[in-house]
């Protein structure tokens, strides 16, 4: 559709196609004159005829004349096809940007739109859901009788009762001093909050980006951010990962204040002893800041995002919501390990694979009561959906659980 918007593509591949055919008889035609001619004497020198041969020297002398009239005359159409080609490309992808950016203007309204609508059916439908749940209470017998305003209120209020008690619960198991098993090691301390440390303990020494925000509070929400195969033991590579240089360049951490942490595993995987050392960390970093043991949220990228499956299955309660991208399995739990944890996952368009898979299991998750939900970046590849991470989105849906 861009193409046939700009409508310059089909004068530049006919002007493509002009200068690579003369650039060819450049060369070719004084490449036939010089081997034809060669052939032709080599024949009359075997023939030991002299008249013959002086005429085929006039001849070839001849050719050679035209064989560079041949060449100079394709070389000229081909330097002006080149230049005017070189206009029109310039002209045509600035047009193509052009266009590109209005389309994807576009369509990023139609997703935000289509977002309103989904949120909206949902709430509704969620409405309706409560509605039910009301009438049903209400028709049990000694039930107090209360309007669906008042019962839905009184439910908010016992959800948030309860989440501090938990909250309050998984505290206490920090604040009697003492400390998950292993230590933690400062290695460099950075500017704008920005450390890493290494935790070793349980057979395992795990670096880790530590970021915390300016003027920080306590009790304040963790966000734990598992790596990929391609930065296994790389400090360096972890911490040039767009999410990790977002969060401690670009996001504005006064607004939105959390104890980000990137461990870096020493060896490939995040299950087995990875997974334990990855999660003594953040049990050592509740403990180091009194931050709140009920926020804790998971995410992570490949391999990091079949780790964020994992953890989540594996421990349960412990995290708040998960935000897995483009890795996909249940880590040997099932679908029904999640259906306590808000998901979101997210996948690139073009990495089919991973999205059916998924998709499949968001399916099985969401049909056993659970609340998960699968974002297709239209476009993005295994090699660029990390950039998704470079949006406030990203950390207001985390947070916001």
């Amino acid at each position: 559709m861009i193409l046939a918007f700009c409508d310059k593509s089909y004068i530049v591949q006919v002007m493509l196609i002009v200068k690579t055919v003369f650039k060819l008889l450049c060369y070719l035609a004084p490449l036939i004159v010089i081997i034809i001619s060669s052939i032709q004497i080599f024949n009359i020198v075997l023939n030991g005829k002299e008249d013959d041969l002086k005429d085929a020297l006039k001849v070839t002398v001849k050719r050679i004349i035209a064989g560079l009239f041949i060449f100079f005359v394709p070389a000229i159409i081909s330097y002006v096809f080149t230049n005017l080609v070189n206009a029109k490309e310039v002209d045509f992808l600035a047009c193509f940007e052009s266009a590109s950016k209005e389309k994807v203007a576009s369509l990023k309204e139609k997703e935000e739109k289509e977002a309103e609508a989904e949120k909206k059916a949902q709430e509704k439908e969620d409405e309706a859901e409560l509605k039910k749940a009301w009438e049903a209470e209400q028709k049990k017998k000694g039930a107090k009788k209360q309007s669906f305003s008042e019962w839905k209120k009184a439910k908010e209020e016992e959800e948030r009762r309860q989440q501090e008690l938990q909250r309050q619960q998984q505290q206490q198991q920090y604040s009697g001093g003492t400390l998950p098993d292993g230590t933690i090691t400062p290695v460099t301390v950075g500017e704008n909050g920005v450390s890493v440390k290494q935790y070793s303990g349980n057979g395992v020494n795990m670096k880790y980006y530590e970021i915390v925000p300016p003027n920080m509070k306590s009790n304040l929400p963790i966000i734990i951010f598992l790596h990929g195969s391609g930065e296994t033991n790389s400090v360096k590579g972890v911490g040039n990962l767009p999410i990790v240089s977002y969060v401690a360049n670009s996001l504005d951490r006064n607004s939105k204040q959390f104890i980000f942490l990137a461990p870096v595993a020493p060896s490939r995987g995040w299950s087995g002893n990875n997974a334990a050392a990855a999660k003594a960390i953040i049990d050592k970093t509740i403990q180091e800041y009194g931050a709140d043991a009920s926020r804790i949220y998971i995410t992570g990228m490949s391999m990091g995002g079949y780790g964020t499956w994992y953890m989540a299955g594996k421990y349960g309660n412990y995290f708040r919501a998960a935000m897995p991208m483009s890795g996909c399995s249940s880590g040997g739990f099932g679908a029904g390990s999640y259906v306590n944890i808000p998901i979101y996952a997210i996948v690139g368009g073009q990495e089919s694979d991973y999205k059916n898979c998924m998709s499949k299991l968001v399916n099985q998750i969401n049909n056993q009561g659970g609340k998960a939900t699968l974002d297709v970046v239209q476009g993005a590849s295994h090699g660029t959906i990390q950039r998704y991470y470079k949006q406030e989105k990203i950390f207001d849906w985390m947070l916001s659980q």
